[in-house]
Order: structure tokens, then sequence, then C-alpha cells
């Protein structure tokens, strides 16, 4: 655990725990088995037909993707809201996929690109890697992690930014968008002649009172089609294994741009991997898995909150509103300055094997690193009991500070 890293740091922070190591600095909610996905089915007959693999024919497949599982996840969206076909979706390899196929194809080195902060990492550093010139679009953590849209504006370069990346619900603040913010960012973005990508990896997961936010591709009312949405089956419905990500565009001239990547890059995706997100997308098992893992973020947020009121003078913390995870800010209970999250993370794994994610490491980047100086992420989606287990021995780690 030196830290020491490449491209995306937090999977390799997350993935050097011991064996025996409790993590809840993850993202995903409980894996689930095609078992599972049966008796989760409002009909299992049907679902356990469809997850028989027995009659797919192992041919290249489609360029763009499966045509019906490309309209089965144009019917996620609010078709009015959307406008959106069957043609403007691009299956690709998990949205780790869907986004390279956006940053690989529309980028290239001394672009001027405007990078959310904090987002999901690679949502940054993939246009880094490819040598982009970037601005971050810092939230505001004295604002609730609010975006705003005076400094978005002031970071456009007319004529030369080509991208905005946003990360929505944002991993890892646990915060999201407003329907109206996300108009915003659009009319603005039109505006200028950006092109808006966003990252919806946990879009579904909204777990506030009041109206659910849309997703940014359904303001098709502004007459834009330079928006770009990318997802998979990792983060919402717990079946990161199966490498089904989706792009989603109105954009002729953009999904051209992906496709041409696409196939020079991927061909095809796992055929079976598209039979069981075709199930999984579907009315039958879809809502449920939905509602199972809203339930679950709910009941973990009160745990979260007990911890954070038991613990005043550590913890603070921004609330979720969406997602499965949270930003909190530790203070050492003694001088009541921020930790060196970085070491207490270590010395947390090596004392009582309970992995986190710090935020200089996971989160960083650039000069701006450590203004999460303190800062740690947890995951709340895991399963009740392993949360609860994890939150005893960080309060048992917190006492011997």
């Amino acid at each position: 655990m030196d830290g020491n890293f490449g491209f995306n740091k937090l999977h390799y922070w997350l993935c050097s725990g011991k064996p025996d190591t409790i993590s809840i600095g993850g993202s995903a909610p409980p894996s689930l088995t095609l078992s599972d996905m049966v008796e989760l089915s409002t009909d299992p007959k049907i679902t356990q037909a469809a997850l028989d693999f027995g009659h797919i024919k192992f041919d290249v497949g489609s360029p763009q993707g499966n045509r019906q599982l490309r309209e089965t996840i144009a019917a996620t969206y609010n078709k009015e809201l959307s406008q959106l076909s069957p043609d403007d979706v691009i299956v690709a390899n998990g949205t780790t996929g869907a986004n390279h196929i956006v940053h690989q194809s529309l980028l290239k080195s001394g672009d001027h690109v405007i990078c959310q902060y904090p987002a999901y990492g690679p949502c940054i550093e993939e246009p880094e890697h490819i040598g982009c010139n970037i601005s971050y679009l810092r939230l505001d953590p004295d604002n609730g992690w609010a975006l705003d849209m005076k400094q978005l504006e002031g970071l456009i370069r007319p004529g030369r930014t080509k991208l905005l990346v946003v990360n929505n619900p944002v991993n890892p603040t646990g915060t999201h968008l407003t329907t109206a913010e996300q108009r915003e960012i659009v009319a603005l973005c039109k505006k200028y002649n950006v092109v808006v990508h966003c990252d919806e990896n946990f879009h579904s997961l909204y777990h506030a009172d009041g109206d659910v936010p849309t997703s940014v591709i359904e303001h098709a009312a502004l007459d834009y089609d330079n928006v770009v949405v990318t997802q998979s089956l990792s983060k919402v419905y717990g079946l990161s294994g199966v490498r089904i990500g989706w792009i989603v565009t109105r954009s002729a001239d953009l999904r051209k741009t992906f496709l041409s990547y696409r196939v020079m890059s991927l061909v095809s995706v796992s055929l079976i991997d598209e039979a069981i997100a075709l199930e999984v997308l579907g009315p039958r098992v879809r809502p449920r898995i939905v509602s199972k893992n809203l339930q679950l973020a709910k009941t973990n947020i009160g745990l979260l909150q007990a911890f954070i009121d038991a613990h005043p003078e550590v913890c603070d913390w921004v609330p979720p509103t969406a997602g499965s995870t949270v930003f909190v800010k530790f203070k050492d209970p003694g001088t009541g300055e921020l930790v060196d999250e970085v070491d207490f993370c270590k010395k947390l794994h090596e004392k009582k094997k309970l992995m986190l994610a710090p935020g200089t490491i996971c989160f960083g980047h650039g000069d701006l690193k450590d203004e999460f100086k303190g800062r740690i992420r947890i995951h709340f989606t895991c399963p009740t009991e392993k949360l609860k287990a994890g939150l005893q021995l960080l309060d048992e780690f917190l006492a011997e500070l």
C-alpha cells in the first residue's frame, strides 16, 4: 500500500488489501448470481429460460450491439424527455469501456477539457493520459458539494473547449445534479458548442426525498444533441462481472465517431453478457433490483448517520442523496487537525484489517490534490452486516488514537 499507482489509482488501492480485509471503500452493491436474478423476477420461468444460453450462436455480433438490448436500454430513459431510439445506443464493455471509447475517439493531445472535481478517477485520468489541457470544475464541500455555474462558464474557452466531463450521481461525494442544474449545464454547453459527457454509472440510485432527477440525456427539448451519457450494470445492478455498458447520444456525428473506434478497438462484446443484460434491464427484473438496492442504501445511510453523530469531534460529512458512496472528513481527536488520510487508512488496514479509500491518492489530481486531505470515501451499498462490522472496527481504531 505504498500509493505509487498509475492509471485508476482507486482500483489498485482497493485491490492492495490483505486477503482477510473487510473493505467498505468500494462502491458496488452486493453481486448477484443468475439464480438471484430468477428469484427477483416477476416471472421466474421466463427469466430462467432467458438465462439458458444454449440457444446462442456465437457469431461476432452487431458492431453497435444487440438490437433488442439497445431497445431495452433506450426504454430505461423517459422517451418523451429523451427522444431516444435504439439507434442512439452503442453497447460497450462496461462503463470503463464506454468512457474509453468516448474519450479516445473525441480527444487528442492539447485539447481543452473541463472535468468535474472530484469525480471517478478515470473520468479525469484518461483525458490527462491523452495529453489534454485540463481545467477542474471544483465542487464546493461547504455548499453541499454544489456545482457553480458561474465557475463553469468562466472555465470555458470559447472555440477551444472540446469536452465537459461530469459524473452524476457523484462518486465519491454521494451528491447529485438536480434536473434544473442539468438543464443549465446543457444550455451553457449549447451556447459554446461544448460536448457534454456525463458518466451516470449510479443513475437510478436516488434515495433522498423529493422528485427523482432526470438523466442528462433527458433534455432533448433544449435542442442540443452533443450530449453523451454512459452507464453499465455495475453500480446500480450489482453485476460488475457482466461486462456490459452503454453510450447514449442523439448526435449522429458523435455516434459515427464512437462506432469507428468501437469497431477498431472492441469489435463486439460477449454475447452471453448481452443476453444477461437484456433480461436484467427488462421489466421483469430491473425494477426489483433497483428497489432492493435503494432500500439497502437507505438502511445503511442510517447506520452511517448514527456513526457520524457518535463522533462529532472526529467526523464531518455532507449527507449523501444519491449513489453509493460518501466523502467523510476526519479530524484527529487530540489536535482537531485534519488527519493525514493516507497514513490513517494504512494504519487502519494494518491494525484492524479494514479498507477505506483515502481522498488524495484515490481522487486527488495535480495541484488540487491537497484539497482532499482528511477526506475518506466510505461505501454504503455493501451488505448491512459488512458495514456494521466495518464501522465497529473504525470505532475501535478511533478510540485508540
